[in-house]
């Protein structure tokens, strides 16, 4: 459960490989207006990454000024369905479910769970 705007978070990163079911090869990010503001006036060097060269396509109606992975935006599309199909709560739960359950399998296996946090 992740509230981005509840919580003040300005930049939130994910990769496609976390809880979406898809493989590694999307790096996910979000910004509030907040961070899209400053970064008009940042002084930082932007070699790789650069919210204004996105922006300034999506405005364009394109996508990405770079070469995507087609079939991981599509793999995304067909995640991000299945999310609304079941209904976030639903996935919450059952990601909470089969989190315990591997615990608990770890734990009768005699291993140790590495983990800072039970929950995570």
């Amino acid at each position: 459960d992740f509230r981005m705007d509840e919580w003040g978070v300005d930049v939130a990163l994910t990769g496609s490989q976390k809880a979406l079911s898809l493989p590694t090869g999307l790096g996910i990010v979000c910004a509030s207006p907040k961070a899209l503001e400053a970064t008009k006036t940042s002084k930082s060097l932007k070699v790789f990454f650069d919210w204004n060269d996105y922006l300034k396509f999506y405005k364009l109606g394109t996508y990405w000024p770079y070469t995507p992975s087609i079939q991981l935006l599509y793999g995304l599309r067909a995640a991000l369905d299945l999310i609304f199909e079941e209904g976030l709560e639903n996935v919450i739960a059952r990601h909470a479910r089969l989190g315990k359950a591997t615990r608990l399998a770890v734990e009768a296996w005699g291993l140790k769970n590495c983990t800072q946090k039970e929950e995570w």
